[in-house]
C-alpha cells in the first residue's frame, strides 16, 4: 500500500516536470520569436498600416464575435495542435510565431511613433497581452501533456489521460471574452488620448 502511494506521488512530481519542460520550450520558442520579430519590426515602417490599426473606425464596424475570434486565434490554434501529436512539433512553431508577431507590431509602433510609441505600443499590445498571452501559455501547455499523450497512443503504448486540455480552454474563453472587451472598449480609448 505504501508502494502504491509512493509511486502515484513520483508520478505526479513527473507529470508537474513535464508541465515545467514543456513551460520552458514554449516561453524559449516564444522569446527567439520575440526578438526576430523585434529586429524585423524595427527596420520596417507601416505608417498606412498602423494608421488602419490604430483606428477606432476598423473595430467599430466588425462583428464582436469577429473581434473575439481576431483576439482568441492563437489560443484556438494551440487548442487544435493539442488535439493531435503533431502538437510536440507545432505546439514550439506556433509559439514562436506568437512572440514573432507581438514583438514586430510593438517594434513597428514603436519605430513609426518615436514620441510616444513605447506608450503606444504598451497600451495596444500589452494591456489586451495580459489575459491573452496568460490563456495562451495555459492551453498550450495542457496541448502539449494532451500531444504527448496521443503520441504514446499512437505507437501502442497506453498512457492514462492526464491532461486537462477541455477543462482549461473553456475556463480561458471568459477571460478571452474579457481581453476583447478590453481591446474593443478601453484601448482605443486610450490610444485617442494619446495621439
Amino acid at each position: 500500500m505504501i508502494k502504491r502511494d509512493l509511486s502515484l506521488g513520483n508520478k505526479g512530481t513527473s507529470y508537474q516536470k513535464n508541465g515545467r519542460i514543456y513551460f520552458l520550450a514554449l516561453i524559449l520558442c516564444f522569446s527567439a520569436g520575440c526578438l526576430a520579430g523585434s529586429v524585423v519590426g524595427s527596420f520596417f515602417g507601416f505608417d498606412s498600416f498602423l494608421n488602419d490599426y490604430l483606428g477606432a473606425d476598423v473595430i467599430a464596424s466588425a462583428s464582436p464575435i469577429i473581434l473575439f475570434f481576431n483576439y482568441s486565434r492563437f489560443q484556438l490554434v494551440a487548442f487544435l495542435f493539442g488535439t493531435s501529436f503533431l502538437g510536440l512539433a507545432l505546439l514550439p512553431a506556433l509559439s514562436c510565431i506568437r512572440g514573432y508577431a507581438l514583438s514586430c507590431t510593438a517594434a513597428t509602433i514603436i519605430s513609426a511613433y518615436p514620441d510616444n510609441g513605447i506608450i503606444m505600443a504598451a497600451v495596444i499590445l500589452g494591456v489586451p497581452a495580459i489575459f491573452s498571452l496568460a490563456c495562451y501559455f495555459v492551453i498550450s501547455i495542457e496541448g502539449f501533456k494532451s500531444s504527448e499523450r496521443i503520441f504514446h497512443l499512437a505507437r501502442g503504448n497506453s498512457a492514462p489521460r492526464k491532461d486537462k486540455l477541455y477543462a482549461r480552454f473553456l475556463a480561458c474563453v471568459p477571460f478571452l471574452a474579457i481581453g476583447t472587451l478590453i481591446e474593443i472598449k478601453f484601448v482605443p480609448y486610450l490610444v485617442s488620448l494619446l495621439t
